[in-house]
């Protein structure tokens, strides 16, 4: 994926994680998080991530995000996740195929704009960092 403009940086923190079930393709886990994003857009974001932890590291799955801006402007992502183990912390890598949707006339723009994000997720201290950027 090519990245186009840097739209805002994520940092977040786990707040629970809920372990689903257990199947042969891996461990079904959701994990909510909370925390804030600066950048072109500043603000809070809650989101959860919906991953299918499979034996061999990777994962994939789903994440769900709302995001309040300073002015109070609410903005939806609704996006599909890819995540690999990268060290034995363990800390994955974390890349997201993002859509938005808003209802602010001033964010208008964002109904249009595909994302990108790419990061790390840290299990033994729940922080999540990422950069989100427009898909070229």
């Amino acid at each position: 994926m090519q990245k186009g403009e840097l739209l805002f940086d994520v940092k977040e923190k786990v707040t629970s994680v809920t372990l689903r079930e257990f199947t042969a393709q891996g461990a079904r886990i959701d994990f909510n998080l909370e925390g804030q994003v600066s950048g072109r857009l500043n603000g809070l974001r809650m989101s959860t991530h919906n991953v299918l932890l499979k034996a061999d590291g990777t994962a994939e799955g789903d994440s769900r995000t709302l995001l309040f801006t300073k002015d109070g402007e609410p903005v939806f992502l609704i996006g599909k996740v890819k995540a690999r183990l990268i060290d034995p912390t363990p800390k994955t890598s974390v890349e997201e195929e993002l859509s938005f949707q808003t209802p602010s006339q001033k964010l208008a723009w964002l109904n249009t704009t595909k994302g990108w994000s790419e990061g790390t997720h840290n299990f033994a201290t729940g922080e999540f960092n990422a950069k989100v950027y427009t898909q070229k």
